[in-house]
């Protein structure tokens, strides 16, 4: 049964805080989800709550990504091959880390859903995808799935919204058929999950940025689970 603290002691939440940093101490927590659901501003958010180490996708400094939403056929494979790169240097990171580490996206989703879609679309050529899967695959066997994963499960109407209102340019050319094709495979994917732990977030229903009501529902969410997690690990 968790343990309600009392609002009107200090000492009590100081030691939750504590509690709470000391048992999900070098553990990896990854954030997945659709373009737009809001994987990068919960990742904020948690390093922030918890005190964890973020690991943000690299978009900033990608040198492909323009290219690949002018010209999704000539640059998939340059794009996949560089994100793939990117997360699996992050992994070898966050497992040397004596922190626990929230990563915003996952490789899994890079080779579960954005390539074979990519594929599938007719935009990356066999040749290359069987490239790519035989380099991931040698990846993943070197390294181990997140500690917990957690998915923001979102509607497409929420995810055009909220590319939107961020307003990146180079994702105004993204279709509403390449967020629906994601989205059906994200779908799949996280029904097949057996990595380990898994927390799924409704987040059309949630505003965790504008509302501390939202945020706080999922924190609570967050600590059930590693509570559990605790347990299981005794």
């Amino acid at each position: 049964m968790k343990k309600k603290l009392s609002t009107n002691s200090n000492l009590d939440l100081s030691l939750f805080y504590i509690f709470m940093r000391l048992k999900t101490d070098g553990m990896h927590i990854a954030i997945a989800g659709n373009i737009g659901a809001g994987k990068t501003t919960l990742t904020e958010l948690l390093a922030k709550h918890y005190r964890w180490e973020p690991q943000f996708e690299d978009v900033v400094q990608n040198p492909y990504l323009d290219d690949f939403y002018a010209e999704m056929e000539r640059w998939s494979f340059n794009l996949q091959v560089y994100f793939l790169n990117s997360r699996f240097r992050q992994i070898l990171e966050i497992h040397k880390s004596k922190n626990t580490v929230v990563q915003d996206r996952t490789i899994y989703e890079d080779a579960h859903i954005f390539a074979p879609n990519l594929h599938a679309m007719g935009l990356m050529t066999h040749r290359d995808f069987e490239n790519y899967s035989s380099l991931f695959q040698l990846m993943e066997s070197l390294v181990k799935g997140p500690d917990l994963l957690i998915y923001l499960r979102s509607s497409i109407p929420n995810l055009v919204n909220q590319i939107h209102k961020r307003g990146r340019v180079y994702e105004n050319s993204i279709s509403i058929e390449y967020l629906s094709r994601l989205n059906e495979r994200y779908e799949a994917w996280i029904h097949d999950y057996d990595k380990k732990n898994l927390i799924i977030l409704e987040v059309d229903d949630l505003n965790f940025v504008d509302n501390p009501e939202d945020l706080q529902k999922v924190v609570e969410v967050i600590d059930d689970k590693l509570g559990e997690m605790k347990m299981d690990a005794k």
